[in-house]
């Protein structure tokens, strides 16, 4: 016998008054750290006819003016609440079982270990003698393994977000195994990527993606460069070199030296931030406790996330010299890199509509033209 159950109700959009913006507007005027967590949208505002309504958006609209998305199209700012995206989800959603996470570990880890035994056991030398074509299978390998290799990384994700299973420590073991058995310190990017989610798309706060202006990437590569950067940047070529390189690195370059996230690093409270910028050398990583990413009472965290990636970087030696360092980077450096590959595939695919609009209002906005 089955029962209904009763679907929740969806969020509704809520206008802005105009005493809810006068005081939302004192709200944002007070400077705000990087490291603060954003103010929630007002909760608390009024119903008023729809004339005053349409006033007070008309009003907003001309202060701010026209927003647009990537695509041209005119874009209106939500004001849903926390409470109203929450009560939105089935409570389902919310539920967290550690058996089935750890069941998915010992699928991916399982499905790992097979695909090295087939391939180690059956594609030699003897069994496949011609060689383009055992070249051609250990290069599938590659790509297999990858793919496994990023799952377990999803499931290291889901571990930094609590939503592995309902114990924090259990969370935060198999986060730690799995993260650094893939060389990512897991602590570390667990901490900055809880502040990326509470600034996304902030233009000063954002701890993963802050675009940057035609100015600075100007100033980094010489005026001559630049320009003929953006000359060619829509060839074929370039955009493959340019794919390559941040599919394959972007990752591990974000790690070490944050090249991508916020640079206001001065406004970290405890101080660490003085003298630090991104950059090679600047001391803002994922690896240094002493780095503004991070406040002193997690300094012990970043040092555990550190011995987990010597301990994987110690075995991977240990195993390049007894098989050879070609063996090593078939097993481990192309999947790793393919690994990379999908992580940031998987970026692009959750934020890229998000950026193209930042992208586009910024270019509207904010950079100053150059043709």
């Amino acid at each position: 016998m089955s029962t209904a159950i009763e679907r929740p109700k969806p969020p509704y959009l809520r206008t802005l008054t105009a005493s809810s913006s006068t005081s939302s507007s004192a709200a944002s005027s007070v400077t705000v750290s990087p490291f603060d967590s954003p103010r929630q949208s007002p909760s608390t505002t009024s119903l008023t006819s729809l004339s005053d309504l349409d006033d007070t958006t008309a009003i907003l609209k001309q202060a701010r003016g026209t927003l647009v998305d990537g695509y041209g199209n005119e874009f209106e700012i939500p004001d849903y609440t926390i409470k109203e995206i929450r009560d939105a989800i089935p409570a389902h959603c919310f539920k967290r079982s550690a058996a089935r996470g750890l069941a998915y570990v010992a699928r991916d880890i399982a499905c790992l270990a097979a695909t090295f035994y087939v391939f180690h056991k059956y594609v030699t030398a003897e069994t496949v003698p011609f060689t383009p074509v055992r070249f051609g299978l250990w290069g599938a390998y590659t790509f297999v393994q990858g793919l496994f290799g990023t799952g377990l990384w999803v499931l290291a994700h889901e571990c930094g977000h609590q939503s592995f299973s309902a114990s924090k420590r259990l969370n935060d073991s198999v986060g730690w195994l799995l993260h650094s058995a893939l060389l990512v310190p897991y602590f570390s990017w667990k901490i900055s990527h809880g502040k990326h989610h509470k600034a996304t798309g902030h233009l000063e706060r954002d701890m993963v993606f802050v675009p940057k202006s035609r100015a600075q990437y100007a100033g980094w590569v010489g005026r001559a460069a630049h320009d003929i950067a953006e000359a060619t940047e829509e060839a074929p070529i370039m955009t493959l070199l340019w794919c390559l390189v941040q599919q394959l690195f972007g990752w591990p370059w974000y790690l070490l030296t944050n090249v991508t996230g916020h640079n206001h690093h001065e406004k970290q409270l405890e101080g660490k931030g003085k003298g630090r910028y991104n950059g090679v050398g600047g001391g803002v990583n994922h690896f240094n406790p002493k780095s503004p990413l991070y406040e002193k009472k997690d300094e012990y965290l970043i040092l555990l996330s550190d011995l987990g990636i010597a301990i994987t970087a110690t075995a991977l030696v240990l195993l390049g010299r007894n098989f050879g360092w070609l063996n090593l980077a078939v097993w481990y450096g192309l999947p790793y890199l393919w690994v990379n590959h999908w992580l940031g595939t998987l970026l692009l695919q959750t934020s890229g509509s998000a950026r193209n609009g930042t992208n586009s209002m910024i270019s509207r906005n904010h950079l100053p033209a150059t043709h």
